[in-house]
Formats: structure tokens, C-alpha cells, sequence
């Protein structure tokens, strides 16, 4: 497994109700390599984490207690350092009739036609709808980026790759338009590696990157299928389908540790627990 350089904190809320609770919070992470201390606060069910842990390997562990777990925010251990986190959630971008492009809006013109395609096991609304992976990014350092990625992705065969996919590259790109990838989010501004999923779509990047993560707000995080590549340069109308051959998602600040205090969303009255389990419902990771 590999580990951070440096130490790094990690918030959890965990919906713990007791000691209890407690105890199987500790039993999680006892065995957890890299991880230097913890702070496990009952009252606000709150577990901070600091340590050279990929955080969703952390995830992981604390929801093997059968609570439910939400990330609250990593920043980096050294004080010094100004906090900045963000994350990106990639899903897979909604095709975009030609009925409604238009030749005044240069984004939609340039959008090749789709029509309704039949995906074994899932229908298209469902498939265009559902979080297939969720990104990570901290500076632990001045000039260094931890990324930790994990992805599922759909089976191969439903998206016509055949039995396996090879690889998918995993890069920001230029820009944060995320309507119709690779189109709008133009060229790459990073690249950040390759992953291979398992046999059930499974698979993970942690790694440091050198870099300011402040140039990476509001671009966009894309994870391509090899197999996708081709379709990128060739004639429109001659293209293949890049649906659930390429996810993508915009690179938003998020909270560091100990600053998102967020209880109830502004938004809609919910609650972080209830907000949480509707993101679990959209996504198996």
C-alpha cells in the first residue's frame, strides 16, 4: 500500500451514539498502517485522523463499523501550511441531443448527436445519473499535491470494451466545462496517471503530485477509457460514443479539518447524515 511522504489530517463525522461505539471505532484502525495518532470525540461523533493514510482507505475501515461515515475535510498537519483541500466527484456527463444545440452557442454546436442507447442492465438515465468516483486533493506541502482517487466503473462489456478495458488515464484538464468531455474541457493540463479496475470496476490512485492546488480549482478531473482516445480527433459524425467511457467532474474547494462545521445544509434543511445517504444511493464506492 503506499503511503504519504509527510502526515496529514483527516475529519470524519461518524454517527457514534455510545462507547460502544467508541470501542468499534477503535477496532477499526488498529491496524491501519500509517496512521500516527487519533482524536475520537463522542459528543460532537467526530474522529480525526492524522497520518500518511490515503483517506479513503480510512473511509473504509471506519465503515466496517456499520456506521455511517462522512468526510469532513484533510488539510495538512504543519500548521504553517494554509489549508487547501478540494475534491471532485465524477460522474458520467449527460448526452446532448442535437435538437437542442445551437450554431450562436459554440460549446453546443461543436456537440456530436447521440441518441438513446441500450446499456445491459442499466437504462441510460440511470447510467448518466450515477457517481462512478470521487477524487481527493490536499496540499500537504507548499509545492505538493496528495490526490486519492477511487473509482468504480461500469463493466467493460455494458459499454462495448469487450471483456476487459485496459487501462484509463486519469488527468485534469484545461477547463471545468464538463457538458460534453473531452470536447469542452479541452486539452490537459496534467496528467496524473493510468489505472487498470479490478474485475468488478474497482480502482484507486493515491499518490503526490508536484504542483499549487489553487490552479487546479475549477478545472476538471477526467477519467478516460484508452479505448475513448481515438474518438477524440476524428471527424464528428464518425466518432464513437464516449458514454461510460469517460467520467469527469470539476475540481471544487472543499473544507480542510476542523473548518466545516456544517451540521444542516443551507440549501435544503437536511441534515449532513441524510445528505450523506442519498450520495451513498447514487454511488458504490
Amino acid at each position: 500500500m503506499t503511503l504519504a511522504s509527510v502526515a496529514f489530517k483527516t475529519e470524519f463525522a461518524v454517527d457514534m451514539t455510545c462507547q460502544n461505539c467508541v470501542n468499534a471505532v477503535q477496532g477499526s484502525l488498529r491496524d491501519i498502517p500509517g496512521i500516527e495518532r487519533y482524536d475520537i470525540d463522542l459528543e460532537k461523533k467526530r474522529v480525526t485522523i492524522i497520518g500518511k493514510t490515503p483517506p479513503s482507505l480510512l473511509l473504509s475501515a471506519l465503515k466496517s463499523t456499520n456506521r455511517q461515515v462522512i468526510v469532513r475535510g484533510s488539510s495538512p498537519s504543519n500548521s504553517s501550511i494554509p489549508q487547501t483541500a478540494a475534491v471532485s466527484i465524477l460522474e458520467s456527463p449527460l448526452p446532448i441531443p442535437t435538437n437542442i444545440a445551437s450554431t450562436s452557442n459554440p460549446i453546443l454546436a461543436t456537440s456530436p448527436s447521440s441518441s438513446p442507447i441500450d446499456l445491459p442492465g442499466m437504462n441510460e438515465s440511470e447510467f448518466s445519473q450515477k457517481v462512478f468516483g470521487i477524487a481527493r486533493f490536499v496540499q500537504i506541502d507548499p509545492k505538493t499535491i496528495l490526490m486519492d482517487l477511487t473509482v468504480r466503473l461500469p463493466p467493460p462489456a455494458n459499454i462495448g470494451l469487450g471483456v476487459a478495458s485496459g487501462g484509463w488515464n486519469v488527468y485534469i484538464s484545461e477547463t471545468g466545462n464538463i457538458v460534453n468531455p473531452p470536447i469542452t474541457t479541452g486539452k490537459r493540463f496534467l496528467d496524473l496517471g493510468k489505472i487498470v479496475p479490478d474485475k468488478d470496476g474497482y480502482a484507486d490512485l493515491f499518490k503526490e503530485v508536484d504542483g499549487e492546488l489553487w490552479n487546479w480549482i475549477g478545472r476538471g478531473c477526467i477519467v478516460q477509457s484508452d479505448s475513448s482516445e481515438p474518438s477524440i480527433s476524428t471527424p464528428q459524425g464518425e466518432s464513437q460514443s464516449t458514454l461510460g467511457k469517460i467520467f469527469a467532474g470539476v475540481v471544487a474547494r472543499s473544507a480542510g479539518a476542523w473548518s466545516n462545521e456544517k451540521t444542516v445544509c443551507a440549501c435544503s434543511g437536511r441534515t449532513m447524515w441524510e445528505e450523506g445517504r442519498d450520495m451513498e444511493k447514487k454511488t458504490k464506492l
